[in-house]
């Protein structure tokens, strides 16, 4: 589990790595009124609830949170695993083929980093 002072740091800020970090500690779909109740515990100042229901909405926007309807309100779970897998849904989301392309050509570079790249393709 990524703590502070990780790579997550850099990629969001503080308070969207907060979040994004409580998210996958769940380990499940998650309101945001649990989420709000998990964070509260060990922080102060408190944070509000529309606070982390606008927060959370971002991170959806951005594609870091999956959101799905259920009843009245909202579950959200993160898209990605860790902060790698955050960082490359960025990338490829803000250059898409080109970042691709330019992953392809320094794979090239390294055999065993372009071997394991095939692979990885062939699975899917």
């Amino acid at each position: 589990m990524p703590k502070r002072g990780d790579d997550l740091d850099k990629l969001l800020g503080p308070l969207e790595a907060e979040i994004v970090r409580a998210a996958w500690t769940a380990g499940e779909p998650v309101s945001v009124r649990h989420l709000v109740d998990r964070l509260n515990q060990r922080r102060s100042p408190r944070l509000a609830y529309t606070t982390v229901m606008t927060v959370m909405n971002r991170l959806a926007e951005k594609g870091i949170l999956r959101r799905r309807k259920q009843g009245r309100g909202y579950l959200y779970e993160p898209v990605a695993a860790d902060p790698a897998g955050l960082a490359v849904r960025g990338v490829v989301r803000d250059f898409g083929e080109a970042a691709i392309a330019h992953l392809v050509d320094e794979a090239k570079s390294d055999p065993k980093v372009l071997k394991r790249l095939q692979r990885l393709l062939e699975q899917e």
